[in-house]
């Protein structure tokens, strides 16, 4: 457990959540696209939690934080799709 004085990075954090949410699939044999959901709709609660501890009037701010968060996620699923489609095509040239 990390100290008051140590950050977990962003990326090992999100190893943490993507380990539950394969042991979902895997273990508890639930569809990959309800795990998905779920991920999806834990994200927006939490952020929706975030922006307001962040925000002195959520109700004149929602607007601003809805597109600050919408925006972020565009650009993580943007950059992890391109992955993915680095990877398979790099399968695919391997002959995998």
């Amino acid at each position: 457990m990390a100290d008051d004085n140590e950050e977990i990075s962003i990326f090992d954090m999100a190893d943490r959540f993507i380990e539950v949410a394969n042991r979902l699939v895997s273990e508890d044999k639930q569809d990959v696209g309800r795990v998905g959901a779920a991920l999806r709709y834990a994200a927006a609660r939490f952020n929706a939690h975030e922006a307001s501890l962040k925000s002195d009037n959520l109700g004149e701010d929602k607007d601003d934080a809805l597109e600050w968060f919408t925006d972020q996620y565009h650009k993580m699923l943007l950059e992890n799709l391109e992955e993915h489609i680095e990877l398979s095509e790099k399968s695919v040239g391997d002959g995998l």
